[in-house]
């Protein structure tokens, strides 16, 4: 070796494809070493410099020897050969030399080069030998090669058996099928401990095995392959052939579902939606195992996921049993919307919390229109094309009503028109039914309801068809009280999504919801106040029921509560129970309702409602919601009254089989507008009941609301008086619906009148201003400690201080108005009546200031 010469080791450096582009100096070093001493290595060097000096043109000898190999035909049995070598770097390059002639399209080959696929069945073992080669180069090179070569090749058969195998190896997948529970497994020990009767572990409590395969792309480019083959037999019709594998594979695609990269996820779904299409006869054996497989990706992070999962699953579900003329997957919608009838009891409950999640209801309030758009088009796809589709409408409904109120216009829009269609069919199939109700005509012309009236979006075409209403009411029942639980759910977007979907159940169920009013009015009195953002589509929803639900149904439920008959305090969403709350809320959905029904309806009921919010109990609140409330709902009966005019005695005698007079109303109208008129603190309530006594005095062709005063004002003050004499001493407060009521007659009333009362009100006055000691020979019982007395005592101080400042302010702006009246008619003689009283109020202000003094 020592005497070798420099030229010939350049010649077998040129022969030599392997060894092309080794570095000059590494080989002479290498062939040095072969030497076995130093001094044959210096000899070496010495001879390869004088080599460089006799051969000056070595260099230009390297470059034709570069040009020949570049000319030199592709060697494919020499380039399988060292993909077998056991050197790394010499399976890297024959990988590489493998991918510059096959797969990288740029290149330009010589015509005398043979094709990938011509080749492949040379090439076909040696690259699934190199599926599982520690060098991620060899085998990304390997897989592709292999992923170009089966989406061509015509006689898969031949490769099958070595295919699979390599997959299978390579993928590892740790799943196990369990027939009789129709799930995928990955633990057997546990799965078989679980059916002994051990508690459930979920599968992602335990421990989490790497793949064999750490390289994402690689599993990524594995599952590829896997497409390739079954897309090449699908299109040449030739699906048997893959029978002996299919299980193989969907444990591979199992594997790929847990994955943690999601393009391996998404490549799962869509093989497995692709498999589900063209082999029914193998696939429907496993769908109800895949779904429910599947369900954990439905919460995935990415919506293009979530879409993938969807899309697979509407494919499953849908996969035909035709023995059994049903959707093979379909058993696996119970668990999608985390339903178990009650009568059914895991034993594994009675060890371990049991939680069953809604994966449908995640879906249906996804942020992402896209994947709502996809969820929705596999809930329409099911209600009209599954083979069982009748044994799960009521499940599925929900979700197509809630379609129908979805944000997004298009997704409105397809969900109405499969309604239609529904609706279309159900006439066909009910034909007897439909006939009769279109041949009595009955349908919307029950003069109870108000029919007539617009609906809400998206419903501005009109009402939906008879069939589609008759379709919905049937299966509405079904799921309307899991609706009215969801109104006072603690999330936000749950709520908000369940008072669209009752807008939905009530637009379609019309009539049939009052069978349900007990219940949606106690759940609107519990929700009423608890998100203000929700407000609007509460009244529409109220409205909604106050137009098909007859007043008789609701009136009896909201009167009592508004007067405090029932002893059951129901709890709002934001926790107030307070008296206050309870009457504003009771008072807001009473005038929802009331804006809903017919007049013709409401006319019998008008005096009850209106001795109801004239109560004490109910004037006397301190509350401007309430105030306001209460002025919103006299401001709509008194429309209504100027509406129907002499209706309102028909319609009492016709539901009540007696004749009445409406001025008692008409005075209760007055008494109502006249305290909430006086709430000064509530400035949108004073609005109210001036609009009131206008449409009042309209009413009753009056032609000012003096005249109005006029009429009424002198019983409401005796009424007045009266009680605020019998309150005096105990229970008097300035917000009293008798002190108010004093306060704004005092005000408003004409002078004539007042003065006509002044023998009253002098009584009042001076029970006031002058009350009469108490008796020093009688003794009072003293009740509790010193010191409370002194603390009652103090109090009563307090309180008969207030009053007494309130009534001389009062009798101030009373003698005021009656001295500028008096002055005006030039009647201020002593011998006048009206000047005596005068006379006395001064006195009594005299005599207040006085003891103050």
């Amino acid at each position: 070796m020592a005497t070798r010469d420099v030229d010939a080791l350049w010649q077998d450096l040129a022969m030599e494809n392997e060894y092309r582009n080794v570095d000059i100096s590494r080989l002479l070093k290498k062939s040095m070493a072969m030497g076995g001493n130093a001094k044959k290595a210096k000899a070496s060097v010495g001879r390869r410099a004088t080599c460089a000096a006799t051969h000056p043109n070595s260099a230009s000898h390297r470059d034709n020897s570069k040009n020949l190999k570049d000319e030199e035909s592709f060697s494919l049995p020499k380039v399988l050969n060292r993909l077998a070598a056991e050197q790394r770097s010499v399976r890297k390059k024959a990988a590489l030399a493998l991918e510059t002639q096959f797969l990288n399209d740029g290149t330009e080959q010589q015509a005398t080069q043979t094709t990938a696929t011509d080749a492949f069945a040379e090439m076909a073992k040696p690259l699934f030998k190199r599926f599982n080669d520690p060098v991620e180069k060899v085998r990304e090179v390997c897989i592709r090669l292999s992923t170009k070569c089966f989406a061509v090749e015509e006689d898969l058969l031949r490769y099958l058996p070595y295919l699979m195998p390599a997959i299978t190896n390579r993928i590892n997948s740790q799943y196990g099928y369990d027939e009789e529970n129709q799930v995928f497994s990955r633990d057997q020990f546990l799965h078989d401990a679980f059916k002994r009767g051990r508690v459930y572990v979920a599968d992602n409590q335990v421990t989490r095995i790497k793949p064999d395969e750490p390289s994402e792309e690689i599993r990524l480019l594995l599952l590829g392959l896997v497409d390739a083959v079954l897309q090449n037999a699908f299109e040449r019709r030739a699906s048997s052939i893959l029978h002996a594998y299919i299980f193989d594979v969907l444990l591979v695609l199992i594997s790929g579902i847990h994955d943690d990269f999601h393009e391996i996820n998404i490549a799962s779904c869509r093989i497995l939606a692709t498999i589900s299409n063209h082999m029914v006869s193998v696939m429907k054996h496993f769908t109800v195992a895949t779904v429910r497989t599947l369900m954990p990706l439905l919460l995935h992070r990415l919506a293009r996921v979530r879409v993938a999962v969807v899309e697979t699953i509407r494919a499953l579900v849908t996969c035909p049993n035709v023995e059994k003329c049903k959707g093979s997957g379909t058993e696996a919608i119970v668990d999608l919307i985390g339903h178990r009838d009650e009568n059914v009891i895991p034993v594994a409950s009675f060890y371990t919390a049991e939680v069953r999640l809604n994966y449908f209801a995640k879906l249906d309030q996804d942020r992402n229109p896209m994947v709502r758009r996809a969820f929705f088009a596999m809930i329409s796809d099911w209600m009209l094309n599954l083979p069982d589709r009748y044994d799960h409408e009521s499940r599925l409904l929900p979700y197509l009503l809630s379609a129908v109120s979805d944000e997004d216009l298009n997704i409105s829009g397809d969900a109405l028109k499969t309604l239609e269609i529904l609706g279309g069919r159900y006439e066909r199939e009910h034909g007897e039914e439909v006939i009769e109700i279109k041949q009595y005509g009955v349908d919307g012309k029950n003069p109870t309801y108000n029919y007539r009236a617009p609906l809400p979006e998206p419903f501005v075409a009109g009402r939906p068809s008879l069939g589609t209403r008759l379709f919905v009411r049937g299966r509405a029942r079904r799921f309307l009280n899991p609706i009215l639980r969801e109104l006072a759910n603690w999330q936000d977007s749950t709520r908000a999504h369940a008072v669209r979907l009752l807008k939905c159940v009530l637009v379609y169920c019309e009539e049939a919801i009052t069978v349900d009013v007990h219940s949606l009015v106690h759940t609107l009195l519990r929700t009423w106040g608890g998100d203000h953002d929700l407000l609007p589509e509460l009244r529409q929803c109220a409205e909604l029921a106050g137009r098909f639900a007859a007043p008789t149904t609701y009136l009896p439920l909201l009167l009592s509560r508004i007067r405090g008959d029932s002893d059951v305090v129901v709890p709002t969403v934001g926790g107030a129970v307070s008296h206050a709350s309870q009457i504003e809320v009771a008072l807001q959905v009473l005038h929802c309702l009331l804006r809903g029904s017919l007049d013709k309806m409401v006319l019998p009921h008008v005096p009850e409602i209106l001795d109801t919010i004239a109560l004490p109990s109910i004037l006397d609140i301190e509350s401007s919601a309430v105030k306001m409330a209460l002025g919103q709902v006299l401001l709509h009966i008194t429309k209504l009254l100027e509406r129907s005019g002499s209706d309102a005695v028909t319609a009492f005698f016709l539901e009540r089989g007696r004749l009445t007079s409406m001025e008692q109303s008409y005075s209760r109208i007055f008494d109502i507008a006249v305290v909430v008129m006086a709430s000064s603190y509530c400035s949108a309530a004073v609005a109210e009941a001036s609009d009131v006594l206008k449409h009042l005095a309209a009413l009753e062709s009056l032609m000012s609301i003096d005249q109005l005063y006029d009429k009424y004002s002198s019983s409401l003050l005796l009424r007045a008086i009266q009680s605020l004499q019998d309150i005096l001493a105990v229970q008097w407060s300035p917000h009293s619906s008798a002190q108010l009521a004093l306060e704004q007659i005092l005000m408003s009333a004409p002078v004539d009148l007042l003065l006509k009362q002044g023998a009253d009100l002098n009584n009042i006055f001076q029970a006031v201003l002058l009350p009469t000691p108490p008796s020093t020979g009688s003794s009072s019982v003293q009740i509790g400690s010193p010191s409370t007395t002194i603390a009652r005592e103090g109090n009563a101080k307090k309180s008969r201080g207030a009053r007494e400042q309130k009534y001389e302010q009062v009798l101030k702006r009373l003698m005021e108005r009656v001295q500028a009246v008096l002055q005006r008619q030039g009647d201020l003689s002593a011998s006048s009546v009206e000047a005596s009283y005068v006379e006395q109020w001064v006195d009594f202000l005299s005599a207040t200031e006085a003891t103050a003094a």
